[in-house]
């Protein structure tokens, strides 16, 4: 990798252990995404069911959620996760949240950290989570992300340096959801933004 910050540019667009001693590569496994195939986009879930917080790795993830929950809010949150399981496991869990315009996509954001043997470490946080509108099989979600926290680690658990730009400040992650004919949301496309999610 010529620098971190190049290397790990999608953390914009998506978003230790040790590294995989092979590149990494997904399975090709169908499995099942976020939502029940006759689930309503705003069917709320109960809020036991909502942790506060999460840990993947040496990475803790703080979720700030809103009054209603719905599975369709849950799906950033949910691949989130799922993503980072992926840089530190190889679980390729992360794409049953990715719909097939998007799936390449975040397979390149893993290879990112698995290609150059990096991780991270620390804590994050997702909060004001909106679901903006569903239109039809489409819908767009707002959430914030705050990654101040965290650091790219090496493989030794040493922070990497320079650290990437993109985790100094929180940010706004738009994602653009599609349900498909089994009922089921999945990421079409994500977007990044700088402003709204001031802390």
């Amino acid at each position: 990798m010529k620098t971190i910050t190049a290397a790990l540019a999608l953390l914009l667009l998506a978003g230790c252990g040790q590294a995989a001693e092979r590149p990494y590569q997904p399975r090709e496994q169908a499995a099942p995404a976020t939502g029940a195939a006759k689930a309503s986009p705003t069917a709320t879930r109960e809020a036991s069911d909502r942790p506060a917080s999460a840990e993947v790795g040496d990475l803790r993830v703080r979720f700030d959620w809103p009054r209603q929950d719905t599975a369709l809010l849950r799906l950033f949150p949910d691949y989130y996760l799922a993503k980072y399981r992926a840089v530190f496991s190889g679980d390729d869990g992360y794409l049953r949240h990715a719909d097939s315009m998007f799936r390449e996509s975040a397979i390149r954001w893993v290879r990112r950290f698995t290609d150059e043997g990096y991780a991270v470490a620390g804590r994050s946080r997702l909060y004001r989570m909106k679901v903006n509108a569903v239109v039809g099989r489409g819908a767009e979600i707002d959430v914030c992300v705050d990654e101040t926290e965290m650091r790219v680690v090496a493989g030794s658990g040493e922070p990497a340096t320079p650290q990437p730009t993109s985790i100094r400040t929180p940010y706004l992650q738009r994602v653009l959801a599609h349900k498909g004919d089994d009922g089921r949301w999945r990421i079409k496309q994500i977007a990044y933004g700088t402003e709204g999610c001031g802390r």
